[in-house]
């Protein structure tokens, strides 16, 4: 009898199924750390602003930028790729033509095919005289101040950004994201 309620158990445990769940939505986990939803808000917070700063939208011609890796001091295990990603994918998408992304991210392997191109080891075309440079540097950085009890946790995080003119180091634009949570023990992020 005791074998047959731990086989039913343990049976009902397998069977439960994980579901898609809107990225914007609260979670039913939840701790006190940077979550799917604000991420999102503040991509697209960060790329409406910088699109709408006059640096972008007065340009004449679509200015160059590279988004450079974010740069995390928070205590949390952050992906920094996926904030990387969901940006340039948010400026590229937003900025009909506006701005132009350079990609850094493949340097070693754009110089490699444009090797071979001058040696005549691919086809292709002639590579260009220079590989495209940048007016303008992105970057960012996560910080937080933490504080807690032996029942409770708080977090105050800033998400900042700023874009820095590639010649001149002037930044043209900078603005943070600010948010304090409180909770209790229990959630980990991995």
């Amino acid at each position: 009898m005791l074998r047959t309620m731990f086989l039913v158990a343990a049976l009902g445990a397998c069977s439960k199924k994980a579901k898609y769940v809107d990225p914007d939505v609260e979670a039913r986990v939840e701790g006190t750390g940077i979550e799917s939803r604000d991420v999102r808000a503040v991509v697209v917070e960060m790329s409406k602003q910088l699109l709408e700063n006059p640096v972008i939208a007065q340009a004449t011609t679509a200015p160059r930028l590279a988004v450079l890796p974010i740069d995390n001091r928070s205590r949390f295990l952050i992906d920094s790729d996926i904030l990387n990603t969901l940006i340039t994918d948010g400026l590229i998408n937003g900025a009909a033509g506006k701005l132009a992304i350079v990609n850094r991210d493949l340097t070693d392997q754009i110089v490699a095919e444009r090797l071979a191109k001058a040696r005549g080891q691919v086809d292709g075309g002639e590579p260009k005289s220079a590989m495209a440079g940048v007016e303008y540097f992105l970057e960012g950085e996560i910080s937080s101040l933490s504080a807690s009890t032996t029942r409770a946790q708080t977090d105050y995080v800033v998400i900042r950004f700023q874009l820095t003119d590639a010649s001149t180091g002037v930044i043209g634009w900078s603005n943070s994201w600010e948010m304090k949570k409180e909770g209790s023990w229990g959630v980990m992020y991995q």
